[in-house]
């Protein structure tokens, strides 16, 4: 097997279910990652898994993951709710898988060992949640500034020290990793890998935020391309979903052939590696 692409939910959140669908059929994805947090769409608007579900499986698309259980390592009453609704939902979706992200506003005031301590007490108790709905918790470092886990190495640190690679994985994002100079590669605990581009040079990888990331062209800062064939070089086989924020990618009239071309650029590039 090679790596397969996927389409995260930002690539078009104004559409509706059905014409994001058609989308990801059209360019050729074999998955889609479904999102909790955008109002009025499937999940938020109570749309049920099973509907979901069915007309994914019309058109022969996977779910490569639910996207995301948010602030995990901040663990209260309303987060056990949370993580029980997204990852129930998951469950019934067929989805191997739920992204994790962690607190990371510039105001949060843990110091580096209440991070460290609230990292290993989240994953402690999203756990026997993961394993009663059979769903692997995919933990994704973000690289921004404020974020309390920005780095491969704290993530792997902190699922080894509870013992959890049975029910957990890194979610590897190119983006994220570039903002905060992570270079670091852990094939074997990668789950899920998200790509996008930044196209813009007039800003410092650590000053870029959500809105800049585009689709992955000529001239991409991020250095999708090799990190890509760093992973496929490593044995990597699992999606890669191109996930962009950017408004004029997801505002953009031509998105189909874009999008197409982008993922076609990708593929065309990792196979001549």
């Amino acid at each position: 097997m090679s790596i397969r692409f996927a389409l995260n939910r930002t690539c078009a959140p104004q559409l509706p279910l059905d014409a994001f669908i058609a989308l990801a059929t059209s360019v050729g994805v074999q998955a889609v990652e479904i999102r909790n947090d955008i109002e009025g769409r499937e999940f938020a608007d109570g749309t049920p898994a099973r509907d979901v579900l069915a007309r994914l499986q019309d058109v022969g698309l996977e779910v490569a993951s639910v996207n995301a259980l948010q602030r995990f390592n901040d663990w209260s009453p309303t987060r056990a709710k949370q993580a029980e609704a997204i990852i129930a939902y998951a469950s019934a979706l067929g989805a191997p898988g739920v992204v994790l992200c962690p607190v990371h506003n510039e105001d949060h005031g843990w110091t580096d060992a209440q991070a460290e301590k609230n990292l290993r007490n989240g994953l402690r108790q999203l756990r026997p949640i993961l394993q009663v709905h059979g769903i692997t918790g995919y933990v994704e470092p973000l690289g921004m500034k404020g974020s309390t886990m920005k780095r491969q190495d704290m993530a792997v640190a902190a699922v080894t020290d509870i013992d959890g690679w049975d029910d957990y994985k890194l979610c590897y994002d190119t983006f994220q990793y570039f903002r905060c100079g992570d270079t670091r590669l852990f094939p074997q605990h990668i789950g899920l890998a998200h790509m996008s581009g930044i196209a813009r040079t007039d800003l410092s990888p650590g000053d870029l935020v959500e809105p800049d990331r585009g689709l992955v062209f000529v001239g991409d800062r991020v250095g999708n391309i090799a990190k890509l064939r760093g992973l496929k070089a490593a044995g990597y086989e699992g999606f890669v979903s191109m996930e962009p924020f950017s408004p004029e990618v997801q505002n953009d009239p031509e998105l189909v052939a874009h999008l197409r071309a982008s993922l076609e650029y990708v593929s065309t590039l990792l196979k001549a590696a």
